[in-house]
């Protein structure tokens, strides 16, 4: 009966809610605190780097009372934005100098999808993505803008190498004869939950792709810094897609970058994500509805003072990268031990994928 209370749209919204789903969160395991409660092994977050971050912020950060104002308003204030360029052109190594104007931020990369899907595509259009892939995007882009997830299946097709352009068309094409029109193709470079980056050759067919389609790329390299050197002769360097002239191969207006703090910088609970735009249009579009997205002044400081801090920042970069890669040769050691497959290649973020069929004696079934 209480759902008659709700439009059509808050009935089919309180049939989505989430609170079961973060239950590991607010009720997390502490050894101490919280014997019985959950490890969480279902969000991506730099754990053992927090404790830096946290240090950082006590040891540095001051605040004024224009810290507890509105700000500069909703897409980051001109410190933070310049500062964030600054560091892109730094490590991104951008051919064309990224300038803080084009640069947007947001309350963390799941609104910026939110708005994303806002402001290229109508309810029932298609976001084309790969397989496997981070599982939130669904929601990002599905719950409140409508906006569909196409998947492509590679069906034993390296999804790295060039062969996946041919997949990623094909998918395309099923779609839209479905009557789904696809507005965009969403890469994660380096890749979650893969953990592994795209050759610059992939890169550029992509782009062609894209072009031809005339849909957007969107590229999300939430963890450029986050690569690390592994003895893996699989493993491929991290090449930002801005980091080559890439105007022959498709419009400015159609090529993003997505970034933010949560998994660089260990620290998703600033609520901090960004945008490099050069499409002007769509800036304007996304600047209209960023009041809804609006992370605080208090969160800009703190981000700002850590991409000001270029001394400190380079040595948290390098301590995690380590870490990372000493955590990646420990986790494939156990599972060569223990006879269990992994894919190679991974050397970025805090993945490797295993496959657990032969833990159960027997291959599982897709339902399972």
């Amino acid at each position: 009966m209480s759902t008659l209370t709700l439009s059509e749209r808050g009935q089919a919204l309180a049939k989505q809610s989430m609170r079961s789903n973060f239950r590991a969160m607010f009720d997390a395991y502490d050894v101490e605190t919280n014997p019985t409660g959950f490890v969480n092994m279902g969000i991506s977050e730099n754990y053992i780097m927090l404790p830096d971050v946290a240090k950082f912020a006590k040891r540095t950060f001051d605040c004024t009372p224009k810290t507890f104002t509105y700000g500069e308003g909703p897409w980051g204030s001109g410190r933070l934005r310049q500062a964030m360029a600054k560091h892109m052109n730094k490590h991104f190594h951008p051919i064309i100098d990224i300038k803080a104007d084009e640069i947007l931020f947001a309350n963390g990369v799941t609104s910026i999808c939110e708005m994303l899907g806002f402001t290229i595509a109508e309810p029932g259009d298609g976001i084309l993505i790969g397989q496997p892939i981070y599982q939130a995007f669904r929601g990002d882009f599905g719950t409140k803008a409508d906006v569909k997830l196409v998947f492509t299946p590679f069906e034993g097709v390296d999804q790295f190498s060039t062969a996946c352009v041919a997949k990623y068309e094909q998918a395309l094409l099923k779609a839209q004869q479905s009557g789904t029109r696809v507005r965009a193709l969403l890469i994660c470079h380096p890749h979650n939950p893969l953990g592994q980056c795209y050759p610059k050759n992939t890169i550029v067919e992509l782009m062609k792709l894209a072009q031809k389609h005339k849909i957007h790329l969107l590229m999300d390299e939430i963890y450029a810094m986050s690569v690390y050197d592994i003895d893996d002769p699989a493993a491929v360097p991290f090449q930002s897609c801005l980091a080559f002239d890439s105007s022959e191969y498709i419009d400015p207006d159609l090529l993003h970058v997505i970034y933010g703090f949560s998994k660089d910088f260990g620290a998703g609970g600033l609520r901090l994500g960004c945008m490099y735009i050069r499409n002007k249009d769509l800036l304007n579009a996304m600047e209209a509805i960023a009041p809804f997205h609006w992370s605080g002044a208090l969160n800009d400081g703190v981000a700002a003072s850590m991409l000001e801090d270029e001394e400190w920042m380079s040595k948290f970069l390098d301590k995690s990268r380590s870490v990372l890669a000493e955590h990646n040769r420990l986790t494939r050691s156990i599972l060569e031990e223990h006879n269990v497959e992994y894919s190679h290649g991974s050397n970025a973020g805090f993945f490797i994928m295993v496959c657990c069929t032969s833990l159960h004696g027997h291959r599982l079934s897709e339902s399972s």
